[in-house]
């Protein structure tokens, strides 16, 4: 049993799913409406915004637009990795 004397280990908790974080109502409608329309959740769309802004601020000689497609090529390469072609069977003279 926990009590505040003895908190449970820290590997012993389960891990934390996320956190809590207040927006303005326009910004939360407006992620509502492309999340639909891009095929993620309210927080992963959130969450998306989130990581090309903080690259594109990391990395302000970057065109906003390359950035995007840096993060959604990592995306495709985590989901499906990429397998070369056997080039051994090829027709080669």
């Amino acid at each position: 049993m926990q009590t505040a004397r003895n908190p449970a280990k820290k590997q012993d908790r389960p891990p934390h799913r996320g956190t809590s974080v207040r927006i303005e109502r326009s910004f939360y409608e407006s992620a509502m409406k492309t999340a639909k329309a891009e095929c993620r959740t309210i927080s992963g769309q959130v969450e998306y915004w989130a990581r090309i802004g903080k690259a594109s601020l990391d990395n302000p000689d970057l065109p906003v637009e390359f950035i995007q497609q840096i993060l959604v090529a990592r995306e495709r390469m985590e989901t499906e990795p990429f397998v070369p072609e056997d080039t051994s069977s090829a027709d080669v003279p």
